[in-house]
């Protein structure tokens, strides 16, 4: 019996494509993924964390970027959607492209329960290849729990975790201070 090969696509074929979807996909090494739809926490969690991040960095050179601006990371192949991105400075966009960003310094994504698994496995493995980024945040949309990857001067990626609602999470990024509660302020009971 004949296996079916997966078709490979280029880079310049996933983006022409995206360009006339209706949804957004993943692009990973060739192949493209359709991206799960998110839930009504995962959506807020993403606003209290931009609303947060533009209160905490008015004075900063710093950008936020939503979960509809794309993301490249050239030493993987990957083309993909982070829920939060900042990029302080001057933003980095891939050439002839306005849509597709090469330079974070933070990534927050929102961990649901289809997935966490990818998020801090391969998602996470993939993102430490980005020179510029700093931090990785995952804020998990099931209960107050988030973990914030931080690279040191010695390119090691420590973890602090954080669980009390009323603490403040340190992007040492980006010099600011983010209170939990106002990440998850307004959540639905699911």
């Amino acid at each position: 019996m004949a296996i079916a090969r997966r078709r490979i696509y280029t880079p310049e074929e996933y983006l022409a494509r995206e360009e006339k979807s209706e949804i957004r996909h993943e692009y990973i090494d060739g192949e493209i993924y359709a991206m799960a739809g998110g839930s009504a926490n995962h959506n807020l969690i993403i606003g209290n964390t931009q609303f947060a991040l533009r209160n905490a960095l008015h004075s900063k050179p710093c950008k936020i970027f939503t979960e509809g601006m794309r993301l490249r990371i050239e030493a993987r192949n990957i083309y993909t959607y982070p829920d939060v991105m900042v990029v302080c400075g001057k933003i980095e966009f891939q050439p002839e492209r306005n849509d597709v960003i090469l330079n974070p310094t933070l990534i927050v994504e929102i961990l649901s329960k289809s997935t966490r698994h990818y998020d801090r496995t391969d998602k996470f493995v993939a993102y430490r290849q980005i020179p510029s980024l700093q931090e990785y945040v995952m804020i998990d949309q099931d209960r107050i729990y988030i973990e914030c990857f931080r690279k040191t001067k010695s390119k090691l990626w420590t973890l602090e975790s954080y669980q009390d609602v009323n603490t403040k999470m340190n992007l040492q990024s980006l010099d600011v201070e983010l209170p939990i509660s106002a990440l998850y302020e307004g959540l639905t009971e699911e």
